[in-house]
């Protein structure tokens, strides 16, 4: 199953949280837009929240200089990451942008699990097929629900309309086949 990876954080969201950390902590950021390093106090909760912001910051300068995450190199049209890091999260993390908008499209919008509609930002999650091809654009927990199906077997499907659909001897015959 493809990693999920961090929510994209916006600049609005860093300052209500540098603004919220000085409050707490009784700092002032610097002109950079940092707090200031809370030196003596390493592996403290304070210490955590501050390396989560520095990363945060150091993020967002990224971005607005147009660099990649993981490097120095110009960032490619619609990704976050250079040419060459874009090839490695598309085969690491799932399919590419365009990929999973195109796979949308196909989908009119919707997932084929539930059949109501699917958005990239939200709750979207992709499913590959055995040659590793982007195969539908899911909900997260209609994704759940596909591995379980794979994991259980071929014969999953009818056990569970025999379960939560139960008519005279259906239930029975379905309770009498052991699970794999």
């Amino acid at each position: 199953m493809p990693t999920r990876g961090r929510p994209r954080i916006s600049a609005e969201t860093y300052a209500a949280r540098l603004a919220a950390y000085c409050t707490r902590y009784g700092v002032s950021p610097s002109a950079e837009g940092l707090a200031p390093f809370p030196a003596g106090g390493r592996e403290t909760p304070q210490h955590r929240e501050w390396i989560s912001l520095y990363k945060v910051h150091s993020r967002l300068a990224r971005r607005e200089r147009g660099q990649c995450e993981r490097c120095a190199a110009p960032v490619s049209d619609g990704s976050v990451f250079c040419d060459a890091h874009r090839s490695q999260a598309a085969g690491s993390q799932g399919a590419s942008l365009e990929d999973r908008q195109r796979r949308l499209k196909a989908q009119h919008g919707r997932c084929p699990i539930c059949g109501r509609k699917v958005a990239l930002e939200d709750d979207a999650a992709d499913h590959f097929d055995t040659n590793a091809q982007l195969r539908a654009v899911l909900h997260r927990q209609c994704r759940q629900l596909v591995t379980l199906a794979e994991r259980a077997g071929p014969g999953v499907i009818e056990r569970l309309n025999a379960y939560l659909s139960p008519s005279a001897g259906s239930t029975a015959r379905a309770r009498s086949r052991p699970l794999r």
